[in-house]
């Protein structure tokens, strides 16, 4: 193998684990915005299009068939799954730096103390955050945070939550914004 493809796969692998990375640090981020199917779905159509206009432009490289499959296949895979990763970047880090209350109606809050990797028999559970789940639009929103945000609340009534507006339009949850000594 030449220097210049070794150099290549090692930056497409580096690439790919900060691509991971970067998910793993946005989820948080993916967990109190308040229409997260709308966006991700909204990423992944407009990142189809961008797969498919490579795909046009660089499918004369291939000269068989299979060529051009490989070919199709590797623009429509780089061009959808980080769009979801770069709309919800975009959207936070380009938002707007104020924030309004949105009067929703309470649901519930729970610790959230489950563990992917199960317990031991014995050992005491760790609170992990807690899950928020408010109505909004006649519909049931589940927020995270790490600390309880509504601790005297019961259910049906008002809260008021801070929503940031996005750059491209999806508002999202900032707990961080209604912190004292934030802003």
């Amino acid at each position: 193998m030449k220097l210049k493809s070794k150099l290549l796969a090692f930056a497409a692998v580096v690439v790919l684990f900060g691509v991971i990375v970067l998910y793993v640090q946005e989820f948080q981020w993916f967990q109190n915005y308040l229409s997260p199917k709308k966006m991700v779905l909204g990423s992944m159509l407009f990142g189809l299009l961008i797969g498919l206009l490579l795909g046009f432009r660089f499918q004369k490289f291939g000269e068989e068939l299979i060529d051009k499959i490989q070919i199709w296949s590797v623009c429509l895979i780089v061009s959808v799954l980080p769009m979801p990763l770069l709309a919800s970047l975009t959207n936070r880090l380009l938002a707007e730096r104020s924030t309004h209350e949105t009067q929703v109606e309470f649901w519930e809050e729970k610790a959230n103390l489950s563990n992917i990797y199960g317990y031991i028999k014995g050992e005491p559970k760790a609170n992990l955050g807690y899950y928020i789940f408010v109505i909004l639009d006649g519909e049931i929103v589940r927020l995270k945070s790490m600390k309880p945000r509504f601790p005297n609340a019961a259910q049906g009534d008002q809260v008021a939550i801070p929503v940031r507006r996005g750059l491209l339009g999806a508002n999202f949850v900032d707990w961080q914004a209604s912190e004292p000594g934030s802003n």
